[in-house]
């Protein structure tokens, strides 16, 4: 069996936590990034770059997809997984299936607001969807997908595996993420309720923050891999703010979290109450006054909270790593 990833490479993207758990059951994958065969076809430098980044240019568009169908034509992998909003037009998608019999599975770990018309434009092409979230299912269906499977979000143990815990951990409450309106009004009434604690807040964009208490806590740079990891199981609090648009779903954190060792308070995950039960694997908050009674009892309960994170780790580590996943998808579709 060969199985063709198409999107990015780079070793902390999801498409690299697929490659090593199909490499790990034995199946031959290959990349095609598409974003880097893309490059030589941009004219004008970073300015065309830029242009093309909001406004893709159309022949530049069909050149990489003309690379990439022959480059499936003569390589004939068994699947071609692309992700998320990958630029893969519904022609290049039509040619392959025109001279060869593998199959397009749309891999989407993205809220829906996040689909493209390009996307859209290939549903009846695509062989299958696996898309994070069970609530969107339904609705993959109507937009004329096939074969639409949950297939959520997971763990990947080579990148984030830590077993043990810390006797002493560094921060109290960690924050990773992007600026989100919600997330700085949060994470600001927490700073407001509890002015001496040590909180921590990583990603994008939190150089626009407007809130002064935060301003002490907002470090600027990228933490990924093992120091990622060592965050997350170094802080008494991991705080997991899921995205408003999210919502019902898991987000990635959710499982990384547990896979360090972490203690996880996240708001609300209706898709996966049931599994992650509160109080047991993780510590769930849905109003401003819970979230600060539940930072109060976690701060002042250390031993408690050390048994929810021993079994959100088993948990994450038995079910919901890369590695369950590309077994449930080979299942699916590659007979």
């Amino acid at each position: 069996m060969k199985v063709l990833l198409v999107g990015y490479s780079a070793n902390y993207s999801l498409e690299a936590s697929y490659y090593r758990a199909f490499t790990k059951i034995g199946v031959i994958t290959e990349y095609f990034n598409i974003y880097n065969h893309l490059q030589p076809y941009i004219k004008f430098g970073k300015v065309g770059s830029l242009f093309n980044q909001f406004i893709p240019v159309d022949i530049w568009q069909r050149k990489v997809n003309r690379e990439l169908a022959l480059y499936i034509k003569e390589t004939k992998p068994d699947l071609v997984l692309v992700f998320c909003n990958a630029p893969v037009l519904y022609s290049t998608l039509a040619f392959v299936k025109s001279v060869c019999q593998t199959k397009f599975i749309l891999i989407w770990p993205d809220p829906l607001t996040n689909l493209q018309a390009h996307v859209h434009q290939s549903a009846q092409l695509y062989d299958g969807v696996a898309t994070y979230s069970k609530n969107s299912v339904p609705i993959f269906e109507k937009l004329g997908f096939l074969n639409v499977n949950w297939l959520p979000l997971a763990a990947d143990p080579e990148l984030h595996n830590i077993s043990s815990i810390p006797q002493k951990k560094v921060n109290d409450l960690i924050f990773i993420g992007a600026l989100r309106p919600e997330r700085e009004e949060t994470l600001a009434y927490i700073g407001n309720n509890f002015p001496n604690i040590k909180m921590i807040i990583l990603g994008s964009d939190w150089h626009r923050n407007k809130s002064d208490v935060l301003k002490k806590s907002i470090q600027k740079r990228q933490v990924v891999g093992k120091e990622y990891s060592l965050m997350l199981n170094q802080s008494k609090i991991n705080l997991n703010i899921i995205d408003n648009t999210c919502f019902p779903a898991a987000n990635m954190r959710f499982f990384e979290i547990p896979i360090s060792s972490g203690l996880q308070l996240a708001s609300v995950c209706p898709e996966f109450d049931d599994e992650f039960q509160d109080e047991l694997s993780v510590l769930y908050y849905n109003n401003k006054e819970n979230l600060l009674s539940r930072i109060e009892w976690i701060l002042t309960n250390s031993s408690t909270a050390n048994n929810i994170i021993r079994e959100s780790y088993q948990l994450v580590k038995n079910k919901h790593t890369y590695l369950e996943r590309v077994n449930k998808l080979v299942s699916i579709w590659a007979s």
